[in-house]
């Protein structure tokens, strides 16, 4: 266990450490479609089924159909959908779900009363099936992701799937945003681990404003990198103490990359305030990379080729201090190793940006950069107020 937990990877209040017996890691969509719906499918104890989005479309009206008939033939289905992300979740297909037997929970409808509050989004995207298999990533239910719209290829994303102890931990978590108490399902219905796992695990709750655990561990790992410091993510807008971090390992010689959404994205102007950082970073020593040819959507982590964090949290101040997130931290040698493979495949199809063409871009696009991180700035003064970072 100690080769496998450096000490400066395991702080103090932290929950336990979980073993991994079988784990499934996919960055397609067309294969991560086609492993949610077979789990689905396969399902015969219970389905627990949250997203932040779940949109009208033909692959959407697929894994519903999938919910319904499952409902229908007496499995326990219960879904948990953000009433703003979710919005365009057709009424009629409400209708469709009560009147099969599944359990809809909409969270935080947007009302005046308590507006803070509702403010705060869910995120989350966590999908556990028969106590046994736990599902994170940063996939959404909706045919933008299979299409490519923006653009015309699929996203570029990512679902880590898992058993073990963990799944019964992701019921947990999945019914903290329910009205319900956590259900049993008997002991019969859990995977019983082999000799064979991937190493180990366990999940970070990002749950303002009470718990942030994402950026607690995120800050804690860049600090604590000997060598390397690779993050992928669409949306880059850390905190000044997150970007503090990246800098320090910088100058302590560890390789900092980030592999970012390029042309092809689903907030144009958002990107200009995203590349507001990039003077700054390549000034200090942070590699920069735009990924080609289709969106970036997918959020993972790797440190000095060895931790790894895996789930729905940008890099950006909503999904750090205002969004519930959900995250898995891997201390998982096999996963790190495919992280590092795919790491490396997508920096070999992605543009890294150069710091002399950058600094002769056109004076309009530094205008809107900076108009941009002037805004960023009081936005994030005035939402955290006198909380510390």
């Amino acid at each position: 266990m100690s080769k496998l937990l450096p000490k400066r990877f395991v702080p103090s209040r932290q929950k336990r450490w979980e073993p991994i017996p079988e784990a499934v890691l996919l960055s397609e969509m067309s294969a991560i479609t086609e492993w949610l719906e077979l789990r689905l499918l396969d399902a015969h104890a219970e389905i627990l089924f949250e997203n932040y989005i779940f949109a009208e479309g033909d692959w959407p009206e697929r894994v519903l159909r999938i919910l319904c008939d499952k409902a229908v033939a007496g499995v326990p289905v219960y879904i948990t959908l953000d009433a703003l992300g979710s919005r365009s979740f057709p009424s009629g297909w409400t209708t469709e779900l009560c009147a099969a037997g599944a359990h809809l929970h909409w969270y935080h409808h947007l009302q005046l009363k308590g507006l803070e509050k509702r403010l705060r989004r869910s995120h989350r995207r966590v999908v556990v099936v028969d106590g046994q298999w736990a599902v994170v990533g940063g996939f959404a239910i909706a045919d933008d992701w299979l299409t490519g719209a923006p653009g015309t290829m699929p996203y570029r994303e990512m679902l880590f799937a898992c058993r073990g102890n963990l799944a019964e931990q992701g019921r947990q978590i999945f019914f903290r945003h329910r009205p319900e108490s956590l259900p049993s399902l008997g002991t019969a219905a859990f995977f019983q681990p082999d000799t064979l796992w991937w190493g180990h695990g366990r999940f970070l709750e990002g749950a303002p404003p009470g718990s942030l655990a994402v950026r607690r561990r995120l800050l804690a790992a860049i600090r604590a990198a000997h060598s390397s410091v690779w993050i992928a993510t669409p949306y880059f807008n850390p905190d000044p103490i997150i970007l503090r971090a990246i800098y320090h390992a910088v100058q302590r010689g560890v390789d900092v990359r980030l592999l970012l959404a390029g042309r092809i994205t689903d907030h144009p102007l958002l990107r200009f305030g995203i590349q507001a950082y990039y003077q700054k970073l390549m000034r200090r020593g942070v590699h920069i990379y735009e990924y080609e040819g289709a969106f970036l959507h997918a959020k993972y982590l790797l440190v000095d080729g060895f931790w790894a964090s895996i789930g729905s949290a940008n890099l950006d101040f909503l999904s750090l201090w205002f969004n519930h997130e959900l995250n898995l931290e891997l201390r998982a040698p096999l996963a790190a190793l495919l992280l590092r493979t795919l790491f490396l495949r997508e920096f070999a199809q992605a543009r890294k940006i150069d710091p002399g063409p950058w600094r002769s871009r056109p004076r309009w696009r530094r205008i809107i950069e900076w108009f941009l991180a002037q805004l960023d700035r009081w936005v994030q003064a005035h939402a955290l107020g006198q909380r510390r970072y």
